[in-house]
């Protein structure tokens, strides 16, 4: 290395680790610094030696550092650590000979940034909210309050359980309406795994703020989500959760002097979709799980459409009517590997239940069920959508006419 080239890299070095160094525990550099660095690091003119040394260099002060991160501003400061060092490794020029070496290093890097980054985002979770009794609700209420002082309440919120929660992806259904000319709309998909009639009524009614009402709520789910002969496992664990009392007792979460613990982190994405890149393969799948009849499974036995759930479901209807929000149901589709002869009975009564409810209740119904039989790619398993899946249904509703959507000028009022 020549004298001009270690004054050069050492350059590149003192500024990089002076990124991470300043101030440890406290605000990382200012974004001009963090600017400088790319900037040179983009036009630097070192040999590729000289920047992969200065990469590995600053890799082992982030590691070190990430082993005495505790706080949300430490772990901050060790994903700007990696984020730097994988740019060092990006400047490697594409012809030179060190250029196998670099890319292979910084897709080490990035999975050690995808660490730091699921650290910083799980401690900045902590404290702000009482727990409903479920990791993902108390992620998605994290994930949603977040959403909203950034971009402000959604005009089109998603609801429903994980049917929808990895269904619709939210970002394809905004961009989708935007290309309808719909305008810019902001939706956001607050699914919940498990969630029933009684958990959506819940989330509607006791858990979000009056002031965040959206100009349209999509419900997409099935059967198991209005089945009363069932057990609810998942409201009961709503009802002797923390952050059901909370919003009894009338405080809204996330409010000041409501705590709680800190939820897990998960796929979800910032506008709450989950996405599921798996594809459903009969061949392999049932090596790997049992094949469950309908005459054994537990989401239809006993099998009764009234009762709790239906009252839950009328009362989404009441509220939604009430406020002048249009309320659209989904019956998201099954597989025909689930649809048996005995699921299909249920279905059935499914289908007319709900265009039943829709024509009393006033909202209106979108019966996807049966729309992707045999059409295995677009499922995660038998009764699950996948990422594809997710997509072309997003796509699917923003191309419908009978869906009532807000216009962007309305919501911005």
């Amino acid at each position: 290395m020549t004298r001009h080239h270690q004054l050069r890299y050492g350059a590149l070095l003192l500024m990089a680790g002076s990124v991470l160094l300043s101030g440890w525990g406290s605000q990382l550099s200012a974004p001009g610094e963090s600017t400088a660095l790319t900037g040179l690091v983009a036009q630097a003119d070192e040999p590729a030696p000289d920047q992969i040394q200065a990469a590995l260099d600053l890799g082992r002060q982030t590691a070190a550092l990430s082993r005495r991160a505790r706080t949300a501003q430490d772990w901050d400061q060790v994903v700007q650590g990696w984020l730097e060092a994988i740019a060092i490794l990006q400047a490697v020029p594409p012809d030179a000979p060190q250029r196998t070496f670099a890319q292979r290093t910084a897709r080490k890097y990035a999975e050690q940034l995808a660490t730091a980054q699921d650290r910083a985002s799980t401690t900045s979770f902590q404290g702000a909210y009482p727990s409903l009794g479920s990791s993902i609700f108390d992620e998605q209420m994290a994930v949603y309050q977040s959403y909203v002082a950034t971009m402000g309440p959604p005009d089109v919120l998603i609801v429903g359980s994980s049917r929808v929660l990895q269904g619709l992806d939210a970002a394809v259904l905004q961009t989708a309406l935007e290309s309808q000319g719909h305008g810019d709309l902001r939706v956001f998909n607050f699914g919940i795994n498990g969630a029933t009639a009684q958990v959506v009524n819940f989330l509607l009614q006791s858990v979000l703020p009056a002031d965040h009402q959206p100009g349209l709520i999509i419900w997409g789910d099935g059967s198991r989500a209005f089945n009363s002969g069932r057990f609810d496992r998942t409201f009961a664990s709503v009802l002797a959760s923390p952050g059901y009392q909370a919003a009894r007792n009338g405080q809204r979460l996330g409010s000041e002097g409501v705590s709680g613990p800190r939820p897990s982190i998960s796929a979800i994405d910032a506008k709450g979709f989950m996405p599921i890149d798996d594809e459903f393969n009969p061949a392999t799948y049932y090596q790997q799980f049992p094949r469950v009849s309908g005459q054994f499974d537990g989401d239809y036995q006993p099998f009764n459409l009234g009762g709790i759930q239906t009252n839950a479901l009328q009362a989404v209807a009441n509220y939604s009517r009430s406020r002048g929000i249009p309320l659209v149901m989904v019956n998201m589709p099954l597989s025909g590997e689930h649809l048996d002869e005995v699921r299909l009975g249920y279905e059935r009564q499914f289908q007319a239940f709900l265009q039943q409810q829709g024509q009393q209740g006033g909202f209106r119904v979108v019966d996807l069920m049966t729309q992707w039989q045999g059409q295995n790619r677009f499922f995660a398993d038998p009764s699950h959508i996948n990422r594809q899946g997710a997509d072309a249904i997003a796509r699917q509703l923003a191309g419908r006419n009978d869906i009532p959507w807000p216009s962007a000028e309305n919501a911005e009022e």
